[in-house]
């Protein structure tokens, strides 16, 4: 079984990946059904990355990320670009985050957010070739998550893959950006007491959303904002204060991991926002029985 956070192994990304027949013990093809399974592994370490059969299509990072930058060029209202590139689990996944200085939208007034593709593929069929819509906010360079419908896009792995799609998925992403600024806005205008920050904090810690050490670096950054556009008491700021802590003392050594906290908290306040009934279950106290247990496993 393979370990769920995998701290990434290197930004080396343009490795070749190949598709080997895996054999028996007694030397026989092995088969699932008919289909012979493949190894698909890495020619430069050797690393079995994952299995498949041959209907999965091996897409190369180091071709993809040069036809994704090739249209990401060719899209003029997008600007210049930077772009960061992670591997994952020992290269069975690639994830390529493009940040766009241009594409810049205010949130709330004096609060303005970035547009983020995030890229991913992978070798081990976990994903397919996949973009995600994500925003970067300036004032402390804190990735964001978006939950707005349909910006992500995804291409299965098969011989019939063709890249001509992620032109598409660019412009599909692009006109889900402003949406997704609107709706981090309304994150904002729902206001909380600096209690209830922490208290939606130690619940999300007894739902393991968060690790409980985790909890308290964020409630250090939520009780003394470092940015004066923190400074607001909302659902907003609280997912900022989470985000300043994922992308900056997280994300560098647990990418992955960093997404999934990210994503998870942001889903449970959006629906904190929308839903009366989720935003006191997240704000009642925490019984001491819970307390003590949690103190207890730390």
């Amino acid at each position: 079984v393979m370990a769920r956070n995998t701290r990434p192994m290197s930004d080396s990304y343009d490795f070749q990946v190949v598709q080997e027949p895996l054999f028996n013990r007694d030397g026989k093809a092995a088969l699932i059904g008919k289909s012979p399974v493949m190894g698909n592994f890495r020619t430069d370490t050797g690393q079995c990355l994952g299995t498949s059969t041959e209907k999965y299509a091996i897409v190369q990072n180091g071709a993809l990320v040069e036809q994704v930058e090739d249209a990401l060029s060719k899209v003029s209202e997008l600007g210049n670009f930077t772009s960061q590139k992670v591997v994952a689990r020992d290269g069975a996944r690639f994830y390529g985050v493009y940040d766009f200085p241009s594409m810049v939208k205010p949130v709330v007034v004096g609060d303005g957010a970035g547009m983020r593709l995030t890229l991913n593929n992978s070798f081990d069929r976990s994903t397919g070739v996949d973009f995600t819509l994500g925003l970067m906010r300036l004032a402390c360079l804190n990735g964001q998550m978006t939950l707005v419908a349909d910006t992500s896009v995804t291409k299965k792995h098969s011989h019939k893959l063709t890249l001509d799609f992620i032109t598409d998925a660019i412009h599909s992403c692009t006109l889900k950006f402003e949406e997704s600024i609107k709706d981090f806005g309304t994150l904002a205008k729902r206001e909380i007491t600096q209690e209830q920050g922490g208290l939606i904090l130690d619940n999300l810690a007894i739902k393991k959303v968060l690790a409980e050490s985790m909890r308290d670096s964020i409630q250090m950054v939520w009780d003394n904002p470092t940015h004066k556009e923190d400074e607001g008491r909302n659902l907003y700021n609280l997912y900022n204060a989470t985000t300043q802590h994922l992308t900056h003392d997280v994300e560098g050594g647990r990418f992955e991991y960093a997404r999934r906290v990210s994503s998870q908290v942001l889903k449970n306040l959006t629906k904190a926002r929308d839903k009366a009934e989720h935003f006191a279950k997240l704000t009642q106290r925490v019984p001491e029985k819970e307390k003590a247990a949690i103190e207890v496993t730390v």
